[in-house]
């Protein structure tokens, strides 16, 4: 296998309702009750909840008061993404000591693993997914058995594949393990019986699409492709694609990363958001002094905490530009904390660089360069010549713009009576 050019075969690990399977995992007395996943805030609403909290009429957006009328058993599991992160952190291990090519998909609980090459092992399709819920079992038993799993050319068909088994299950009264394969030759016919909910494309295009009568791809497929071009434009065309079995998407392995980690443990919790902005920038200052970033800005955080009584609280964000100041970095975290604060006293801090950028910022238009035609510590230049930056952003802008951007003013007689003649204007070169 050719882990650098990814793997067009495929194999899909899904668990629907991931971090309520972790709770019962975590707990095993929530085996057989109804649970749901909170929002954060003051006004909270059900994010997610499990198959038997649905059959009591919970759903997802519903308000957390709402749902205990209609389920007064439901137990509500707070958020926890530190165990969550966690658990799978430790899933990729297992993952990629089975496979060098392995992706972890957008959505939590979804994982792509590349198979090329792979029958030389572990045989064929079959024996490869025995032998790999086999590894898993060795973690957890019941995430083992609850891993809906797909197997199919790209990612696409794979998730199809897994959304499928699961469906499969659903409907059946015992609990088996779920599985579903789709060779090449007939990806097609098998794509075609599926909703058109599985394209990955937007809810608006496929409300429209349900509009229009298209509720397969079956349907989407006998549809002229002029047509679905004039309506969705290129996301037509994609969409057709997806349909017919044509666009295979490969499976790219992740290169396993590096993050800055700094964490500062409380004597005693904390509540106030100010000793808390005060901690956040002491742990900056540490993270930009580690030899790793040296060199480099930042662009992905995470900020996560220990709070008081158990449980944890976690905000991941991804800065706009990179910059490697502590004082727009500091102002970033807490614009990010003031949507969503700890719910009860912090008992410790932790910070995390895991997005990186290249160590470049808008002065270099005006810092000392060698060779640069001015003194150094001075923005004067000799005989009025440019700084080569300078002149490199003006031709940019005069490209991206198709005329002059970017003007100088110069000086002619300062002395005379007519403002006119004292100065004027000389574009940019």
């Amino acid at each position: 296998m050719d882990a650098g050019r990814g793997s067009r075969m495929a194999l899909c690990l899904w668990w629907p309702g991931f971090e309520l399977e972790l709770e019962r995992v975590r707990t095993p007395s929530l085996a057989d009750q109804p649970l749901a996943l909170p929002t954060v805030g003051n006004r909270r609403r059900i994010e997610m909840g499990c198959a038997l909290a649905a059959s009591f009429g919970v759903e997802p957006g519903m308000i957390v008061s709402q749902a205990i009328a209609l389920c007064p058993s439901l137990v509500l599991c707070e958020p926890d993404p530190d165990f969550h992160d966690a658990v799978c952190d430790r899933f990729l291990e297992i993952l990629r000591m089975w496979s060098p090519v392995v992706e972890r998909s957008v959505d939590r609980g979804r994982f792509f693993v590349g198979v090329d090459g792979l029958e030389r092992l572990y045989g064929p399709p079959e024996r490869q997914i025995a032998g790999l819920r086999a590894r898993l079992e060795a973690l957890s038993p019941w995430l083992a058995s609850s891993a809906r799993i797909g197997y199919a050319p790209g990612k696409f068909a794979a998730w199809v594949a897994a959304r499928s088994a699961g469906l499969a299950e659903s409907a059946s009264s015992a609990r088996p393990a779920a599985i579903a394969c789709a060779a090449s030759t007939d990806l097609a016919a098998f794509l075609g019986p599926q909703p058109v909910e599985v394209l990955p494309v937007s809810p608006r295009m496929v409300e429209r699409l349900k509009r229009l009568g298209v509720k397969r791809l079956g349907q989407l497929v006998r549809m002229p492709e002029p047509a679905l071009v004039s309506q969705f434009g290129a996301d037509g065309r994609r969409a057709l694609a997806w349909a017919r079995g044509l666009r295979i998407d490969h499976v790219r392995p992740e290169a396993p990363a590096r993050p800055i980690r700094v964490a500062l443990d409380f004597p005693s919790p904390i509540g106030q958001v100010e000793l808390l902005h005060a901690a956040l920038d002491r742990l900056i200052a540490r993270a930009l002094e580690h030899p790793r970033r040296r060199g480099k800005s930042v662009r992905g955080l995470r900020v996560s905490a220990s709070l008081e009584d158990g449980g944890s609280w976690s905000i991941r964000a991804i800065a706009r530009e990179p910059t490697s100041e502590p004082e727009r970095l500091g102002a970033f975290l807490r614009s990010r904390i003031a949507l969503d604060r700890p719910r009860r006293a912090v008992e410790t801090l932790r910070l995390e660089f895991f997005r990186f950028g290249p160590a470049s910022t808008q002065t270099g238009l005006f810092d000392p360069r060698e060779g640069a035609p001015r003194a150094l510590g001075s923005l004067e230049t000799r005989s009025g010549e440019l700084l080569p930056p300078l002149r490199h952003a003006a031709r940019l802008l005069r490209l991206r713009l198709g005329g002059a951007a970017l003007y100088r003013v110069l000086e002619l007689e300062p002395e005379s009576r007519l403002p006119e003649r004292r100065h004027a204007l000389m574009e940019l070169a």
